[in-house]
């Protein structure tokens, strides 16, 4: 794009932002929300319009749009800039950083060309590699982030072995297959995710009681067949190359001349020291629980060692490292605490009480009606854990007094707050996008196929409507 076509896109978009807080207080529509709660929302429309446009790097018009939250609507620095301080970000810098020096020492191919083993050797039966390697993990670490940081530029590494090119459709298939098989088994079972244990936090004890995590896990198999099944069936129809077979045989190779040549048996020792440190990670995120260090603390500590036993530089980090991404996700991760301080996250709840009322007594509209909304909030607020939290504080009493089980009003919010239309609405997926530095996939594809996978979520939640009613979950009679 010419530099004349960024001035003019920046104009419309600048204008389009101050058009909606002028016009903004003179609508009904907007009534309880502060010129400054106004301001803010112009200014993230007309961010997102730039972003689509890409009329300068994504990380400076994040920037752009901090310094506006500060100086056209008040928003204290603290509340902008958040994200920096927060756990997420230093477990993506770690989390970088681990990844780099898996890939600098040949860990990762080696990782890459076992898995290729294991599996026939056609994208289908990659793709489906790919999604039982983020089910299988995904209940022993409970840090989304940490998983898609350690799953992205493997997959990556997939993709080109057996040929793939980078923002090409196979290469995104595989993404998507990486991606949602690790998220999928999140709200199966708790311990796949912080946000399952936010989730079971918020409910009454006489709920939360009922729901152990073997309970929790049995309620949840009929959505987690149905979405399985047809989100890796959706991922080969829209995304297999032409004349790539659907099964294969291990021996027999489709891409062999793109693939590189197979490791060499004995691992040098840069790879063991990586290896090794790469392996306490998975062991000490697994048992999280038990010793009760955070992800972030462990994967800075596996950063440390990283440069302590000269796998990397610290120039090497200084000179590979996506700072750029880093500061993108801190800004845009910011957008929550903005919202939060300017009341605009309340002020959409509250304007959803009536709809939730109306669709309450019919269990399917209940379960549709609530997953349209909970995706609509995923725009206004970014993170799971804090839109779990801030309905369910609404909702818990409202789902009780209509006889509505909170738990499947939970579950429904859990599943659906899985979207990624617009980067900035979702970390776990900003994890897995910037880990291999937004090289692997078109977002604007991606954006198409969230479109289809959350259709796929509410279709499986419809279809355990029916299970939950016979096995007595989705009404709640209080003692």
């Amino acid at each position: 794009m010419d530099r004349s076509k960024r001035i003019l896109i920046t104009i419309i978009a600048v204008a389009v932002g101050i058009i909606f807080a002028i016009i903004g207080p003179n609508l009904d529509a907007f009534d309880g929300l502060s010129a400054q709660a106004l301001g803010a929302l112009g200014i993230l429309l007309a961010c997102i319009i730039m972003w689509i446009a890409k009329v300068l790097p994504e990380s400076i018009i994040a920037i752009a749009m901090c310094i506006s939250f500060i100086a056209l609507c008040g928003v204290p620095t603290t509340s902008v800039f958040n994200t920096f301080a927060t756990s997420t970000w230093w477990l993506l810098v770690a989390a970088f950083v681990i990844g780099f020096g898996m890939q600098k020492s040949g860990l990762m191919h080696r990782m890459a060309q076992k898995i290729l083993g294991i599996f026939p050797n056609t994208f289908a039966m990659q793709a489906l590699g790919l999604i039982s390697a983020g089910t299988i993990i995904g209940p022993f670490i409970p840090s989304l982030a940490a998983k898609m940081t350690l799953l992205s530029p493997l997959c990556a590494q997939i993709a080109t072995d057996m040929g793939y090119k980078m923002k090409e459709r196979p290469a995104e298939g595989l993404f998507l297959a990486m991606y949602t098989g690790a998220r999928n088994v999140a709200p199966v079972v708790v311990s796949a995710s912080i946000t399952g244990y936010a989730l079971l936090a918020t409910l009454p004890p006489q709920i939360s009681q009922r729901f152990d995590l073997l309970t929790w896990a049995v309620y949840m198999i009929p959505w987690f067949v149905v979405i399985s099944v047809l989100n890796l069936i959706a991922i080969i129809v829209l995304y297999r190359p032409k004349g790539d077979p659907i099964f294969g045989s291990r021996s027999s190779c489709v891409h062999k001349r793109a693939r590189k040549a197979e490791p060499k048996s004995a691992m040098s020792s840069v790879e063991k020291k990586m290896a090794i440190i790469v392996g306490l990670c998975i062991i000490l995120w697994m048992s999280e629980p038990y010793h009760h260090l955070q992800s972030h603390v462990v994967a800075l500590a596996a950063m440390v060692a990283m440069v302590a036993l000269g796998v990397v530089s610290m120039k090497e980090i200084k000179n590979n490292l996506a700072w750029d991404s880093l500061i993108f996700i801190g800004c845009v991760l910011g957008i929550a605490g903005v919202f939060s301080y300017l009341g605009i996250d309340q002020w959409i709840i509250e304007r959803c009480y009536p709809i939730f009322m109306s669709i309450s007594a019919n269990h399917y509209l209940l379960v549709g009606g609530l997953g349209v909304i909970t995706v609509m909030l995923r725009f206004i607020i970014v993170s799971d854990v804090a839109l779990i939290n801030i309905l369910m504080a609404f909702l818990v009493s409202l789902s009780l007094s209509s006889g509505i089980n909170p738990w499947v009003v939970g579950i429904v919010i859990y599943v659906m707050s899985n979207s990624w239309f617009a980067l900035y609405q979702n970390p776990i997926y900003l994890a897995a996008y910037y880990a291999v530095d937004g090289k692997m996939v078109r977002q604007t594809e991606m954006a198409r196929y969230c479109a289809i996978y959350l259709s796929i979520c509410l279709f499986a939640l419809i279809l355990s409507v029916p299970i939950w009613e016979m096995c007595g979950i989705m009404s709640f009679i209080g003692n």
